[in-house]
């Protein structure tokens, strides 16, 4: 029975592939700059998706890096500013007298920490 389920969901998914690179083709062809045929090897589709993935993210991290700038400007936070090392920071906020034991928050962390 395990065989058969096997055979069946392999087919099922080869089925599913191959709709799959039909729509991509319909859906190219509406598009400004068409997709080539995905290739049916799974190496090559593997390697054509990481290409893609790697477009992609090389996009999106330009995209959110504008967003981050809009956002910081409107917190009032200057483009040239930089983050400081955590420690730095602590070691600062213990300077101008902040405690974090006095923090409920951070004494939960504190004691996790310990654990």
């Amino acid at each position: 029975m395990k065989k058969e389920m096997l055979e069946t969901i392999t087919q099922r998914l080869d089925r599913l592939e191959k709709i799959v690179a039909e729509m991509d083709q319909k859906l190219s062809s509406l598009s400004e700059k068409p997709v080539p045929d995905v290739p049916m090897d799974p190496e090559a589709r593997a390697k054509m998706r990481g290409a893609e993935a790697l477009r992609n993210n090389k996009k999106d991290a330009h995209v959110a890096e504008e967003a981050f700038d809009r956002i910081f400007e409107k917190m009032g936070i200057p483009p040239d500013f930089e983050l400081k090392p955590l420690k730095e920071v602590r070691k600062s906020m213990v300077e101008s007298g902040i405690r974090p034991e006095d923090n409920e928050f951070s004494r939960a962390i504190i004691a996790e920490r310990e654990k």
